[in-house]
């Protein structure tokens, strides 16, 4: 059954997805066309005196389709977040942005008189003297040993986000995800795959996916040996169907 609702769930994503408008616009029109026979042919009134069968066959039938509609497109309007620390790194995008900004704080600007530049000069001589940091930046403990940007698996799967592999302490490391968001689904997980394109049979499982949006954090076993894996992945279980990956490469 399961294998079925996963064939189901890869041909309504990779076929009628990326053209729902018009395969709505064809529904309309069968609906639309279906109703008018139905009122040239009278059976509203055929289904009315039978109304006892009619019901007999739709109840069941509502009492399976409902629930698992409801299990199967919930999760498209089901959202959740989650903000975990980060541990301490360096980033370089990061640093190169602060480097850039200090630079440009430090530029006096074009309209500053003289008179204004010597008299802060001569505060800052007057008062020099040696001066404990009391704001230091925190030194980074860890390191970014690879990373990559989310991607999903086709126009309804869509995964976006940063995906990073950091060592915390020497031989640890964590899977973290920053500005991510993802399709929801049933029994999604993430998982380190040896696959740069994603999936992958021994791909091993980190946990559950905690939430569809934010940044959090996911421990890798030790015994794992990191430098083998070239993807992090999230994969919906039940159904075997790839969400995202995340090609990790060395910053």
């Amino acid at each position: 059954m399961e294998a079925i609702f996963g064939e189901l769930e890869r041909f309504g994503s990779e076929v009628i997805y990326p053209y729902r408008w018009l395969f709505l616009a064809l529904a309309a029109v069968a609906v639309a066309a279906a109703g008018a026979l139905a009122w040239r042919f009278r059976l509203h009134r055929l289904l009315w005196r039978r109304r006892y069968v009619t019901a007999a066959v739709a109840i069941p039938l509502l009492a399976v389709a409902l629930p698992v509609g409801w299990y199967m497109l919930s999760p498209l309007w089901e959202r959740s977040f989650l903000e975990e620390a980060a541990p301490a790194f360096e980033r370089p995008a990061v640093a190169a942005t602060a480097t850039a900004a200090a630079t440009t704080a430090a530029t006096p600007p074009p309209e500053a008189s003289a008179a204004a530049t010597a008299a802060a000069t001569a505060t800052a001589a007057a008062t020099a003297s040696p001066q404990p940091s009391a704001t230091a930046a925190p030194e980074a403990t860890a390191r970014l040993a690879a990373m990559g940007e989310w991607q999903g698996s086709d126009d309804f799967h869509f995964a976006r986000g940063q995906a990073l592999l950091i060592e915390t302490e020497p031989g640890v490391y964590i899977l973290r995800v920053e500005n991510f968001s993802v399709r929801n689904g049933p029994d999604l997980f993430v998982y380190l795959s040896r696959n740069p394109d994603g999936w992958e049979d021994e791909a091993v499982n980190l946990g559950d996916l905690k939430a569809t949006d934010g940044a959090f954090n996911y421990e890798i076993p030790p015994e794992l040996d990191v430098s083998e894996f070239r993807s992090a992945v999230v994969w919906c279980r039940r159904f075997a169907v790839l969400f995202g990956h995340a090609t990790l490469t060395v910053p």
